[in-house]
C-alpha cells in the first residue's frame, strides 16, 4: 500500500495566489461583486504570459529620453504530458522485471497495492532507447501488457481549448424557483435537489465518498463540523499543491448546512485524497500516483469516487479501473473535461467503467467549453457554482470539473439505500434519473440527459446486482 501523509490543514500554508480551473487569482477571500462575481470564468483561457523587458528607470540628467519599448508577447509552452525517462507497469513479474534490468532497466520506485493491482513499478529508461521504444519493449514482456508513460493529470485539460461553440438550442425551460435563501439554490432548483433531503432518512448518506484531487482545507468554515480525511500522496520534496480546486470540490459535497453555499450531502463522511504537486506554477499529478490513490480508497472500502480531473489514456490506469469498477467495487465518476468541443476525449472519463459528466449552466445550456463525444453520461451544473475558495469565503466555480460533485452526490445517495448494489447498477439508474435534452435520446454533448433528482429520495428501492 503507498504511503499516506495525513494533512488536515491548508496544504499552501496560507499563500493562495493560483487559481482554479481558470487560472486565474483566488485570494481565498469572498468575492462577492468582485473578481469572482457571476460572470467570472473559471476555466483557463490558455491566454499568452505577457512580459514587459524594459522596467522603469530614473532618467539620467541632461540623457535624451529613450523611447519605450512595446511589451513582448510570449506564448508559453505547454505543460508536459508526462514524466521524462520513465515507465509505468503494474503487475509485472520478478522474471520480467529482471529481464528488463538487464537490458538497463531500473526500478525508480515500486508501490504496492492492496486491491487495484498487486503492485506498480516507476522504471527508468535506459540510454539509447526512446520512451517509445522502451514502453514497446516493457509491453513485448509476456507481464507488462500495462506498461506505459507515467502520464500527468490536471483539474482542466485546457490544452486544445477551441473557440467557443454557439449554445445549443434546446428549447429548455429552467423550472420555477422553490423557497430557498442560499447561493447554490439556482442550480439545486435545475435538477430538483431535494431541498429537505436531511430530513428524510431514505436519503442520507452512509457510504463514505472518496475525492481525488489537490489539496483541501479542512478548517475552512464551510467544511467546520464536517466528517472530512485529508491525505496526501505526494513526496516531500515536492511542493504541495495548492487547496483551491479540491477545497471546492470538496465543500461542494460535505459543505455545511450553515454555511452560503452549502453542500449536497453535508451528513456524509469524506476521504480525501491529494495527488496533486506544483512545477514551475504547473499543478499536476502523475498516472502512478493517482492509481496509488484509487487502490487507497478501494482499500478502505470507498464506494464512490470523484475524479474532477483529466488527461491522457493511460494503460495502467485502465487496467486498475477495470479492477476497481468490479460487481463488488466503486462507481468512479469523472469530469468530461474543458478543452472545448473538437478536442480528444479526456481520461479517466473515457472509459467506458466510467461515468462521464459534463456540465450546463443554470439555463440548461451546454457549458461553452466542455468536449463532447459518445462516452457523455449525462451533464450537471457546472457554470457560476458557488463553493468555498481556498482559505475563506465562496466565489462561484466554472468547468466540468464542478459538475461531477451533483451526480456523485446523488450516486452516493443511491448507494446508501441499496449498499448491494453494483457499480453499473448505480450508473444505470444515475442514466435513467435524467430529463432529455439537445437531440432525442443520448447524445454526444448531454449524453443521457441533464439530472432529473426529483424523485431520487422515493420511497422505492434500486434494484441489487451482484454479478
Amino acid at each position: 500500500m503507498a504511503h499516506a501523509q495525513q494533512d488536515g490543514g491548508d496544504d499552501n500554508g496560507g499563500d493562495d495566489d493560483g487559481g482554479d480551473d481558470d487560472g486565474g487569482d483566488d485570494d481565498g477571500g469572498d468575492d462577492d461583486g468582485g473578481a469572482g462575481a457571476p460572470g467570472d470564468d473559471d476555466d483557463s483561457d490558455a491566454d499568452p504570459v505577457r512580459r514587459d523587458d524594459d522596467r522603469a528607470r530614473d532618467p539620467v540628467p541632461g540623457a535624451r529620453a529613450a523611447t519605450p519599448r512595446r511589451t513582448r508577447v510570449v506564448d508559453a509552452a505547454p505543460p508536459p504530458a508526462f514524466a521524462s525517462g520513465e515507465i509505468v507497469v503494474t503487475n509485472l513479474s520478478d522474471g520480467d522485471l529482471a529481464a528488463l534490468q538487464s537490458e538497463g532497466f531500473t526500478v525508480i520506485e515500486r508501490i504496492g497495492l492492496a486491491d487495484v493491482a498487486v503492485v506498480l513499478h516507476r522504471l527508468r529508461v535506459p540510454d539509447g532507447l526512446t520512451l517509445e521504444q522502451a514502453r514497446e519493449r516493457v509491453r513485448a514482456a509476456p507481464t507488462g501488457a500495462t506498461g506505459d508513460f507515467n502520464h500527468y493529470y490536471r483539474m482542466d485539460d485546457s490544452t486544445a481549448i477551441q473557440a467557443p461553440d454557439e449554445p445549443e438550442q434546446t428549447g429548455f425551460v429552467p423550472p420555477p424557483p422553490r423557497p430557498c435563501t442560499h447561493l447554490n439554490c439556482a442550480s439545486l432548483d435545475l435538477i430538483g435537489w431535494p431541498l429537505d433531503r436531511e430530513t428524510l432518512q431514505e436519503c442520507r448518506v452512509m457510504a463514505p465518498v472518496g475525492v481525488i484531487d489537490t489539496g483541501v482545507n479542512a478548517a475552512h468554515e464551510s467544511l467546520a463540523g464536517a466528517k472530512i480525511e485529508v491525505l496526501r500522496l505526494v513526496a516531500e520534496e515536492v511542493d504541495p499543491s495548492k487547496a483551491v480546486h479540491g477545497t471546492a470540490v470538496a465543500a461542494l459535497l460535505v459543505g455545511q448546512v450553515a454555511d452560503r453555499a452549502p453542500g449536497l450531502i453535508p451528513e456524509a463522511s469524506l476521504v480525501a485524497v491529494d495527488i496533486f504537486g506544483r512545477e514551475r506554477g504547473d499543478e499536476r499529478a502523475s498516472v502512478a500516483s493517482l492509481i496509488a490513490a484509487l487502490d487507497l480508497l478501494a482499500e478502505r472500502k470507498v464506494k464512490v469516487i470523484n475524479l474532477s480531473l483529466a488527461g491522457p489514456p493511460n494503460a495502467a490506469l485502465e487496467a486498475a479501473l477495470l479492477r476497481l469498477t468490479r460487481p463488488d467495487g466503486a462507481i468512479v465518476l469523472a469530469a468530461a473535461g474543458n478543452g472545448g468541443s473538437r478536442a480528444e476525449v479526456a481520461y479517466p472519463a473515457g472509459y467506458p467503467n466510467v461515468v462521464a459528466v459534463t456540465a450546463v449552466d443554470q439555463r440548461g445550456q451546454i457549458y461553452r467549453r466542455a468536449q463532447r463525444g459518445a462516452h457523455i453520461d449525462l451533464a450537471a451544473p457546472g457554470v457560476e457554482v458557488w463553493s468555498a475558495t481556498s482559505i475563506s469565503g465562496v466565489k462561484p466555480k466554472t468547468g466540468t470539473s464542478f459538475a461531477v460533485p451533483f451526480a456523485s452526490a446523488a450516486a452516493a445517495v443511491l448507494a446508501s439505500r441499496s449498499p448491494g448494489a453494483t457499480p453499473d447498477a448505480i450508473a444505470a439508474e444515475l442514466r435513467s434519473l435524467v430529463r432529455d435534452m439537445g437531440a432525442p435520446g443520448v447524445d454526444e454533448v448531454f449524453g443521457a440527459g441533464l439530472l432529473a433528482l426529483d424523485a431520487l429520495c422515493a420511497p422505492k428501492i434500486l434494484a441489487i446486482q451482484t454479478e
